[in-house]
């Protein structure tokens, strides 16, 4: 089943974030059963009863599903997740643009170099090649 409108902007908790995260690289056991089920999801770094309050909202958002015992993300799930890292790469991407240009009077050449980089138009060597030739 494909998504066929936007994905909608959700704004989730840390531990909403960290388990959906979780279940988009594996499945986990459903902690809502037995107290062994509940020890295998603490293996995995996880509080089982976190895990159990913020199962509700994110199965009720169609994020996870539950199914045969486990705990599966859903295609929805695994793209709001990948869109969320995606937002967080590009907003770490310009602050670091913005540091450079802050210093660009200082560092103009390390400057070229980083925004050069950034939009893709020269690979990480040759920006270090090119420091190099300017030292």
């Amino acid at each position: 089943m494909h998504p066929t409108g936007p994905l909608p902007h959700v704004d989730l908790t840390d531990s909403q974030r960290q388990l959906l995260a979780h279940l988009v690289s594996a499945s986990l056991p459903d902690p809502g059963g037995s107290g062994g089920v509940a020890e295998a999801v603490v293996a995995y770094g996880l509080d089982p009863d976190q895990v159990r309050a913020d199962l509700r909202s994110l199965i009720w958002l169609k994020f996870v599903a539950r199914d045969r015992g486990r705990l599966l993300a859903t295609d929805l799930g695994a793209a709001v997740h990948f869109r969320s890292l995606y937002e967080s790469a590009e907003e770490r991407l310009s602050e670091i643009a913005r540091l450079v240009e802050a210093y660009k009077v200082q560092a103009p050449s390390l400057t070229r170099c980083v925004r050069r980089l950034a939009q893709g138009s020269i690979s990480f060597e040759e920006a270090l090649t090119s420091l190099g030739d300017s030292d």
